[in-house]
């Protein structure tokens, strides 16, 4: 009888062993279903912000969001009760070992011990919660990545209304993270107002735009001032680099129709150009400050209300 237990006992850590590693084989497939994604995703954000047609990018940002939300979200969902289950299975275990210990049954279970000591059953333990923490941060930056991508393109939020600028300069920074990394320091100073009428997705853009060319003047490395200031008739908004600055002669066109001065390839010379008619739709405007050597500072003007048409 104590020899079908023991058995038993066996087959029972066996099957349970079995399942931990179909779940870790699991993971493993989602989390290179999920790499996948998201290089098609850099891709294909790469190709669409190189050629700045910034309508598609709204429409194929907001397509992949959709896309990707609803695995992240069974990932993220997922994590915790996985979590549990292995709690269980693991004190499962530690009660079979306990049991071992009380009825002096080690002489059995010599060859389980000796792959246990052969596996580094309790590393094991350990880096299976650390890979389950290292999914579930993925699964939270993936998360507002996506939250990121869904603000930035607002293609539901088309029409003229009041939108919270921080939520889209914030929005802006997630997406642009991979170019700021830990290089360059943002410093942020809000105002203090609820939002401005405008569309949405078009001052992302703007924003998008004007971020991208501070990052790049800085060449990956240097502070980037964000401020906002609110008055009574509009408010400002206010993005300063400390990057190589530009000369008269150079600030004088960066709003033409493709005027660049990067290599042939690197751009076309639209972003400014299209920002300026953005922010001129929106009864506002844009003025620049630069100097070479000390930097660049875009300010942006706009009423706080308005009555725009739609197309």
């Amino acid at each position: 009888m104590q020899e079908e237990n023991i058995t038993s006992l066996k087959e029972e850590i066996k099957k349970l062993r079995a399942e931990v590693v179909c779940i870790n084989e699991t993971s493993k497939k989602q989390k290179r279903e999920l790499e996948f994604t998201l290089e098609n995703l850099k891709l294909a954000q790469s190709q669409l912000v190189q050629s700045e047609k910034m309508a598609s990018v709204g429409v194929l940002t907001a397509g992949i969001a959709h896309e990707l939300n609803n695995p992240i979200n069974f990932v993220s969902g997922n994590v915790f009760p996985l979590q549990k289950d292995l709690d269980e299975v693991f004190l499962i275990i530690e009660k079979y070992d306990e049991a071992i210990r009380t009825n002096k049954l080690a002489g059995f279970f010599t060859e389980v011990e000796a792959l246990k000591e052969k596996m580094e059953f309790s590393f094991l333990i350990k880096e299976i919660f650390s890979l389950l923490k290292g999914i579930e941060e993925g699964a939270h930056r993936s998360s507002e990545i996506i939250k990121g991508l869904r603000s930035f393109s607002r293609l539901d939020d088309e029409m003229c209304q009041f939108y919270d600028i921080h939520e889209g300069i914030d929005s802006s920074l997630v997406l642009l993270q991979n170019k700021i990394k830990d290089k360059i320091n943002v410093r942020k100073d809000y105002g203090d107002f609820d939002g401005l009428e405008c569309f949405p997705s078009k001052l992302n853009q703007v924003i998008m735009n004007l971020l991208t060319n501070s990052i790049q003047a800085m060449d990956g490395k240097g502070e980037l001032i964000i401020q906002t200031v609110s008055s009574a008739i509009g408010i400002k908004i206010i993005i300063k680099d400390n990057g190589k600055g530009m000369p008269p002669e150079v600030k004088e066109h960066i709003f033409e129709p493709f005027f660049t001065t990067k290599d042939v390839g690197q751009g076309t010379g639209l972003g400014l150009s299209i920002s300026y008619g953005i922010i001129e739709k929106h009864n506002g405007n844009i003025d620049v400050i630069s100097e070479p050597g000390k930097g660049t500072e875009f300010i942006i003007s706009l009423p706080r209300t308005q009555n725009i048409p739609a197309n």
